[in-house]
Parts: C-alpha cells; sequence; structure tokens
C-alpha cells in the first residue's frame, strides 16, 4: 500500500506530543502569476496536452445481474460515475447525476439497483459515503455529519450491511461503522491503531480487520459485528508478517490470507475464521519477491484469484480455496490489474487493467474460459501512436538491480531531453502503464524514464526496506545511478535531465536537486514534503504511523529527520524548480510546499509555484491536469532549451 498518493483511507494533524501541532506562526507564500506571455504560451501547450488528457481512463468496474455496469471514468474531467450495457460496448455510457467532486470505489448493494461510493470535497479526503440507484434517482449522503476520512465499505452479499474505518483527520485510531444502506451508522469496533476492513460474511455478522502496524507488520482481526469482540487470527503473537488483504471463503468458515516476510517467498494461507489454525497454505514458486495486491473469493466457493504486485507488473493466479491448489492462471497482457468484485454468480471478476499502450480501462475475467474479455470499447482519437515503453535494469553502487521503465517517442531519434520521473509512496512502484503525463512529455520530445529505486514494492521485503531511515542515502545513490545510466544512453542528452515526481516523488526531487546539484538540469515538485519534521507534526496522523517506520520518529529522531528534509540542503539547490501544490491537501500540507518555495525565492533559485485552491494530494481535476503540463513545460524552456 502506497501511503502518500494512495492515501484514500488516510489523512491530516497532529504532534507527537499528543496535542495540536505548534510550528510557530507560518507566512503563507503566494502562488505565481503568469504574465501575458507565460499565458498564452501556456494556452499554446494546453492545446497539445489537451488529446493526453481527454483520453479518459475507465475503471472500477462492478456488474449488475441485468447486463449494466457500473465504473468510474474520467472523460467528463473529473472520476464521476457512470453506467454502461456489457452487451454494447461502444453504446456511450450514462453519467449519474452524484455531486460535482470526485467519486471513489463504488460498489453494488445486492439487490443489483442500488449503488454506494464514497467522495471528498475539493481532495481533501473526508470522504463521505453516498447512494444512488443504477437508473440515477435517490442519490443520499448516509453520513452528512461528522469530519471523517472513512475507508472503502465492505458489502456483505445478502444481509446488505455496509461495513467500513473511519478516523478523525488529527488522530490515528480507527473507529469501525456498520450499517444498513437506510440506517444511520453504528460504531461497532475502535482501535487505537491503524486499520482497515478488508471483508464481511454474507450474514453480516462478522467483518475481518486488518490492523497495520507498519508497512511490514499487520494483524488480522475477526470483529463481531454484534458485541464489538475481536479475535486474532494471523499471525500468531509473537510473530511478523505483511498482510495487506484477507477474505471469508463463501461459506464464512475459513479466512484466505496471505503471509509476506523477508527471505521467503509470498505464502497464501487458508485459516480457520474461529481460531485461526492454518488449514492449508500455498507458496508462490515462479515470481519469489512478488507481494501480494489483492484477494477475490468467488461465492460459488470454488476459486481464489490472487492479484501478485510484481513490481512494475500484476500477474494473476488462480486457487482452489479448499486447499489452494493451482488451477489454471489466466493469461494476462503486461500491465498492472486492479481486482473488482466478483459476479453474484461468480462466474466473471471484473478488472481495472492500465497497459502501456493504452489509456486504462474496464474488463472482466471469465473464470470458465480464464479469459479476459473487454467491458468497454472506445476509441481515444487524437493520441497518435503510444510511446514505445521497455523495461532497463540499472545496476546500483552495491550490486543492487534497479527495474527502469523507459517510454520513447515514436520515431524517435537522436539525443533527446530526459525526465526521469519518480513514483510516489514511497511503499508503492511505477508500474507499466499509460498515463496522461508519459503521452503528454514523450509527444513533447522527451524520453521519460520511471526508476523503481529501492522502497519500491514487488521486489522483496528485503528490497522495499533498504531505503528506510538512515538508509534514505541509498535511495539518493540510486537516483545518481540511473542518471549516470541514463547518460549512457544513445538516446539521452546528459544536458538536460529533469527529474520529478508528485508525494514522494517531490521529496526525492527536492532531496536529488540539494544533495546532487551537478546531475540535474531542473525540477518539477508536486505534493512533495520539503521538512520531516514539520510534516510529521501537520500530516494526516494515519499516515504518520506508516512514516515513523520509513523516515524516523518524530522527538526521538530528530536529527535523522534533519539530515534527510530537503529543506536542510536547499542552500545547494541552484537548478530551476517548478513547484505544485493543492491547498486542500491533508497527506502533504501546503506548509511543506511555502517552506521550500520561501526559501528558494530568498536565494534568487528560479521557482514557480503553482498553488490550487480545490485540489488536495495531486491533481486530479481536467483544468489542473491541463495548466500542470502547460506551465511545467514552459517553466522548463524558459530555463533550458527544449523541442
Amino acid at each position: 500500500m502506497s501511503r502518500r498518493i494512495h492515501a484514500c483511507s488516510l489523512v491530516v494533524a497532529l504532534a507527537a506530543c499528543g496535542g495540536r501541532a505548534s510550528v510557530g506562526p507560518r507566512s503563507l507564500e503566494a502562488g505565481s502569476e503568469p504574465d501575458a506571455r507565460q499565458r498564452a504560451r501556456d494556452a499554446e501547450l494546453v492545446a497539445r496536452a489537451t488529446p493526453y488528457v481527454d483520453a479518459f481512463t475507465n475503471s472500477i468496474p462492478s456488474l449488475a445481474p441485468d447486463g449494466h455496469v457500473v465504473f468510474v471514468s474520467s472523460r467528463d474531467g473529473l472520476a464521476q460515475l457512470y453506467v454502461g450495457t456489457v452487451a454494447e460496448p461502444g453504446r456511450p455510457p450514462i453519467r449519474l447525476p452524484v455531486p460535482a467532486e470526485r467519486v471513489v470505489v463504488p460498489q453494488l448493494l445486492p439487490d443489483g439497483k442500488t449503488i454506494v461510493f464514497l467522495s471528498d470535497v475539493g481532495s481533501d479526503q473526508k470522504f463521505h459515503l453516498f447512494r444512488i440507484h443504477v437508473d440515477g434517482s435517490g442519490l443520499a449522503d448516509l453520513t452528512p455529519t461528522g469530519e471523517l476520512s472513512r475507508g472503502v465499505p465492505q458489502i456483505a452479499r445478502r444481509a446488505g450491511t455496509l461495513v467500513y474505518g473511519a478516523h478523525p483527520h488529527d488522530e490515528q485510531a480507527t473507529r469501525v461503522f456498520a450499517h444498513t444502506v437506510d440506517g444511520a451508522p453504528r460504531e461497532v469496533y475502535r482501535d487505537p491503531k491503524v486499520g482497515r476492513i478488508a471483508d464481511v460474511t454474507g450474514d453480516g455478522s462478522r467483518a475481518l480487520y486488518v490492523q497495520a502496524l507498519s508497512d511490514i507488520d499487520e494483524v488480522v482481526f475477526s470483529i463481531e459485528l454484534a458485541s464489538g469482540k475481536a479475535t486474532r487470527l494471523y499471525p500468531p503473537v509473537g510473530e511478523v508478517a505483511k498482510v495487506v488483504d484477507a477474505a471469508f471463503t463463501a461459506d464464512a468458515t475459513s479466512v484466505i490470507t496471505a503471509r509476506e516476510v523477508e527471505g521467503r517467498p509470498l505464502r497464501v494461507l487458508r485459516i480457520d475464521a474461529a481460531t485461526g489454525a492454518e488449514q492449508a497454505h500455498a507458496d508462490e514458486a515462479t515470481a519469489t519477491t512478488a507481494a501480494l495486491s489483492q484477494l477475490a473469493v468467488s461465492p460459488r466457493g470454488d476459486r481464489v484469484v490472487v492479484a501478485l504486485d510484481v513490481g512494475e507488473h500484476t500477474e494473476l493466479r488462480m486457487l482452489d480455496p479448499r486447499d489452494l491448489h493451482a488451477l489454471p492462471a489466466p493469461a494476462i497482457p503486461l500491465g498492472s490489474i486492479g481486482l473488482g468484485t466478483f459476479s453474484d454468480d461468480g462466474t466473471q471478476l471484473p478488472l481495472s487493467i492500465r497497459l502501456p499502450e493504452a489509456p486504462g480501462d474496464i474488463a472482466t475475467l471469465d473464470l470458465a474460459s480464464a479469459k479476459i474479455v473487454p467491458l468497454r470499447n472506445e476509441p481515444r482519437p487524437g493520441l497518435g501512436t503510444p510511446p514505445h515503453a521497455s523495461i532497463a535494469h540499472v545496476r546500483a553502487f552495491d550490486g543492487l538491480s534497479i527495474p527502469v521503465n523507459v517510454y520513447l517517442p515514436d520515431g524517435a531519434h537522436g539525443r533527446l531531453p530526459t525526465f526521469v520521473l519518480v513514483h510516489g509512496g514511497p511503499t508503492s512502484n511505477a508500474a507499466l502503464a499509460w498515463s496522461p503525463t508519459i503521452g503528454f512529455w514523450t509527444a513533447m520530445g522527451f524520453a521519460v524514464i520511471a526508476p523503481n529505486i529501492r522502497g519500491s514494492t514487488g521486489y522483496g521485503i528485503a528490497y522495499q526496506q533498504a531505503d528506510d531511515r538512515e538508509h534514505r542515502i541509498d535511495a539518493l545513490h540510486d537516483m545518481e545511478s540511473v542518471n549516470r545510466w541514463a547518460r549512457a544512453q544513445p538516446w539521452c542528452d546528459g544536458e538536460r535531465i529533469v527529474i520529478g515526481g508528485i508525494s514522494y516523488g517531490g521529496y526525492m526531487t527536492l532531496l536529488a536537486l540539494g544533495h546532487q546539484p551537478g546531475l540535474w538540469r531542473a525540477g518539477i515538485d508536486g505534493s512533495g514534503m520539503s521538512n520531516l519534521k514539520t510534516m510529521e507534526q501537520l500530516e494526516d496522523q494515519a499516515v504518520r504511523s506508516y512514516d515513523d517506520t520509513e523516515f524516523g520518529v518524530l522527538g526521538k529522531d530528530d536529527a535523522l529527520l534533519e539530515a534527510w528534509s530537503p529543506i536542510t540542503a536547499v542552500d545547494r539547490i541552484t537548478a530551476p524548480v517548478f513547484v505544485y501544490q493543492g491547498v486542500r491537501d491533508p497527506v502533504t500540507p501546503r506548509h511543506e510546499a511555502d517552506q521550500i518555495v520561501s526559501a528558494l525565492r530568498r536565494r534568487h533559485v528560479p521557482v514557480e509555484y503553482m498553488l490550487i485552491a480545490n485540489e488536495g494530494h495531486g491533481v486530479t481535476r481536467r483544468e489542473n491536469i491541463l495548466a500542470y503540463l502547460a506551465r511545467s513545460y514552459r517553466f522548463l524552456s524558459e530555463h533550458m532549451a527544449l523541442p
């Protein structure tokens, strides 16, 4: 799980002492206002970026028994809710009248006619739970009171009970709620730690709760929803394991989960739902460093589909849930795949698929044939030929192999300006997949390389932990190795290498610019952390529970936090920096961007500050994505020769 870039159920703000953070008076830096000439150039670049941003993605499908498919699409400029017909994949879907804010993880209730979904305001991650009918009627906010960040609800297949975790932005404690779509939320359990609901029995009597003590230390509990009694199921007391996901078997007598520990391949387990006693297990034999991404158990009781995080791509496995013996695995393309919820009859598993040659789309895995069948057939005109994508491996200073996704413009020749795009997380990875960012930058004549430096997932626990705390310097060394490798490629112009990224990618950008000033021509910092001490004071305290392990504990490891804060090395930054920040960001609060911008302005380092009032962590709205791409390219062109 990526804590910063995918913090859908996590969110903002307390100090280690238990009170609200006190960091002294905070001067708010003003955003940069482009002049008339710059605005004219930005308008030209917006036109160039528009085909790539308008090449919408479809994702998160749910199959209704009447032949409809419910899904999220960005076709109207923001993630919204649509209904299409499975039998007519080319027919335009109908947009449902939901709030004019992003929609997250829609799901169908057992009646097949009612959808529940999460939505926030300005991407502030204070998610409310809504319902709407497939025909567009009955929109209602099921959680109108209280400023909580709510997690994705799990739905009882027969009872229709909704169960989810939630927390205020200034607490780590998780509150578990249960209710029907027509009933008031009832708190059934409270954990002082961070956690999430993974599954619920069909009758709505029990739920599986995954407590997250760190990225690699997670515990599965069974909660009786009537009494609130929690029973530890896995791992046994005294053992540490990364779990990620868990699901009840069809008869709810057992639980399917997984264990990832250092030095061993991923193990999928079947355990007793009452005692946690192991009943069967299966070890991953092929992708031996893979991590678990998701589990899905068929309501027919005959299939477990396991999605493996294999670094830059996903692999699927099918197992028999009764004894976990392997079944024929589906043939899947090289890319990233997310699992949905099985159809009621257990014959179809909806999928979200991201490939390197086209925008993300939806499909279904047919269990009988083990084949993937597209659910939509909608061309995206104007994109031209996609960039040529490949995977390279760079030797690190200590002999480790750093996987790097490489995207070259179609028909590229000569030495190209090169954009090193660092993923968020850090506990995440750069998937080999098309995106508007990669499409735009390669269309503008850049080579784009996306490294999976140490700290990335899918390459084993040791690799994931290899950047923790004082080892942050080793991740920085990886960036130097990637830079040196790029300079040796025939397509790279070593005098025009730019580094950039959002969230942790923005942090690594600032860190590299300060510690390696001779390697990078410019930087693009999106929502990046500049001061680890103030970040831990002001960020979502659920996110902070992970950052204590990743970066260090505030008040205990202050020297370490200071040493690896970009603001500490800001006096060494000489390259131009484009800084993007959402005002409503609870994961990397605005104070982080204000600090670095203020320091750069004082030193007269070229900096442009794009501050957006209706965004949170990252960039989600069409008009803002277009402006971000146009302004960042224009800024770079003002400080270096670009095509």
